[in-house]
C-alpha cells in the first residue's frame, strides 16, 4: 500500500512539473545572434560563423525559416 502511494505521489509531481514547464516557457524562442544568410546558400553555417568571428552557428527558423544564424 505504501509503495502505491509513493508511486502515485511521484506521478503527480512529474505531471505537475511538466505542466509548470509548459506554462512558463514562451511559445517560441528566437536565436540571439546575427543571421548571415539563407541556409541553402551557406551549406555549413557553423564553419561560416566561426570564420566570421562568432563562436558557433546553426540553421534556424521561426518567422523566417532556413536562416543561418551565428551565436556570440
Amino acid at each position: 500500500m505504501k509503495t502505491n502511494c509513493k508511486i502515485g505521489f511521484m506521478s503527480f509531481l512529474m505531471i505537475a512539473s511538466v505542466l509548470i514547464i509548459f506554462l512558463t516557457v514562451p511559445e517560441k524562442v528566437e536565436a540571439d545572434g546575427q543571421c548571415i544568410g539563407r541556409c541553402g546558400m551557406i551549406f555549413d553555417c557553423a564553419t561560416a560563423c566561426i570564420r566570421m568571428g562568432y563562436q558557433s552557428g546553426q540553421c534556424v527558423g521561426w518567422e523566417n525559416p532556413n536562416q543561418c544564424c551565428c551565436d556570440h
